[in-house]
């Protein structure tokens, strides 16, 4: 069985960040079922996060911050979640621009359903400004 792949905001597959205005990014998955597995990594950096790096794993909900430490800011990086679906039947991503004042627009959300055997990447590619 495939994945199915239903965005509430799509991918824009490139995401513009003035991080000199002070703007990040932050990621929410939500997962559906006992134990998440997921991945998120940079082409630059390799892989940044994984479920079980986040303390309190396995949990319904998993957040982080990208682009808000300089060491962060890589001009053209392409950022991957790869999902599995052995344990989870389904889960929602959401990647949110950020600047100091708050929210200022939710760059995509996602929601996957998938089989045991299923796995989904997700990527685009951060302009820095």
């Amino acid at each position: 069985m495939a994945v199915t792949r239903t965005p509430t905001t799509p991918n824009p597959n490139v995401v513009p960040v003035q991080v000199t205005a002070g703007q990040f990014l932050h990621f929410i998955i939500d997962a559906g079922g006992p134990i998440p597995i997921f991945s998120f990594a940079s082409d630059v950096k390799g892989v940044l996060y994984q479920a079980a790096d986040f303390p309190g794993h396995p949990m319904a909900r998993y957040e982080w911050l990208h682009l808000k430490n300089p060491s962060d800011f890589q001009q053209g990086e392409n950022l991957t979640l790869g999902l599995t679906f052995f344990s989870n039947a389904n889960y929602t991503y959401t990647v949110e621009l950020f600047n100091a004042a708050g929210l200022v627009s939710t760059v995509m959300k996602i929601s996957y359903t998938g089989a045991p055997t299923d796995v989904e990447n997700e990527s685009f590619m951060v302009v820095i400004s």
